[in-house]
């Protein structure tokens, strides 16, 4: 398998997929084009660069998966910046301190994670930025954020004089073996440990997902794992968004009711899921079904048992939108019952 640069894969996929749906909430409705998502990058790209972010700066994001989760962190990765992923779960004792630990510069959070932290005790970062709305939440004494965040829109305008086109992205140049990512664990003892994350520990997930065809253009995925997480991070955003595939983001919680509705509806090619969700599938719509009298006596009975498990066989495919080629199981031991 060749594994490309992993910032690159992405400058060329922006450029060519330009006109495609890229990024949908599924909660509002709204669609990002990847010539929306790569307009918005840009004016990232702006104001890190007016405020003195550097290449290998580390910019820490913490918050539910959304549009703007996603944007700040393609954004600060093609930049060139180092991304620190904090998941929402985690509470605000230990978010201060990855975000402490990992050196960050800047912190996006969403704001009702904000209420609960202590700005004081941010050593090192220098501004925090609401990730709704990328107001400024925090900014310590010195920094320019607050006025140059008020004169972005006119700097990009004046950047771009014939508005953002496809024929200016231009993303930065660094080896395969600068660190990209740190990702801190959820399952250690203690305080969470710091894995550094090279571009080709990222671009090797990505070029398998991709020369297999795991994503695909145009096809459907629908994301509702934590994008905090490697595995989700990997197969539902950097996979898709590498090879024009079009992510929806379910924006809520999982619950069997809301993520069977949202599949029917989305129809994914591709079903990326933890044991969790299938068993709670399994107890909702399937042990309801094959615990009744009739039906267990039917199982028992030789070529009508084949007549009842084709019938459960429809019923979870379209359950999972009908249009799935598979659907992957990881990050625990499934269920025998309910495999």
């Amino acid at each position: 398998m060749t594994v490309d640069n992993f910032i690159k894969i992405y400058e060329k996929s922006f450029i060519e997929n330009w006109d495609l749906p890229a990024l949908s909430n599924y909660v509002t409705g709204k669609t990002m084009t990847y010539g929306d998502m790569a307009t918005s990058m840009a004016m990232i790209h702006l104001f890190y660069k007016t405020i003195g972010v550097k290449q290998g700066a580390k910019i820490a994001l913490c918050g539910k998966d959304s549009p703007e989760w996603v944007l700040v962190y393609m954004a600060t990765i093609t930049y060139g910046a180092v991304i620190v992923p904090i998941l929402s779960e985690f509470n605000p004792v230990d978010i201060t301190h990855i975000v402490n630990h990992s050196g960050a510069d800047m912190l996006f959070v969403s704001g009702h994670i904000w209420e609960y932290m202590e700005p004081e005790k941010l050593f090192k970062v220098k501004g925090v930025l609401a990730l709704e709305d990328w107001s400024i939440l925090h900014e310590k004494r010195g920094e320019e954020m607050t006025r140059n965040l008020r004169l972005l829109r006119r700097r990009f305008r004046k950047e771009y004089p014939g508005g953002y086109r496809s024929e200016d992205i231009r993303y930065a140049d660094r080896s395969n073996s600068e660190v990209v990512e740190i990702n801190y664990t959820s399952g250690t003892t203690g305080f969470s440990k710091g894995v550094m994350l090279t571009g080709e520990n990222l671009a090797g997930n990505v070029c398998f997902g991709r020369d297999t065809q795991l994503h695909f253009r145009s096809s459907r995925a629908l994301a509702f794992l934590p994008l905090a997480h490697a595995y989700g991070c990997a197969f539902d955003m950097l996979t898709p968004l590498a090879v024009g595939s079009h992510v929806t983001l379910l924006c809520k919680t999982p619950s069997p009711r809301i993520l069977l509705k949202a599949l029917s509806e989305v129809k994914p090619n591709l079903v990326i899921c933890v044991p969790l969700i299938l068993e709670k599938i399994y107890k909702n719509q399937i042990l309801p079904m094959i615990s009744k009298g009739s039906i267990r006596w039917t199982l028992a009975v030789p070529l009508l048992d084949n007549l009842i498990y084709s019938k459960i066989r429809k019923k979870l495919v379209d359950a999972f939108g009908g249009e799935f080629e598979e659907v992957i199981v990881g990050g625990a031991p499934l269920n025998h019952e309910v495999e």
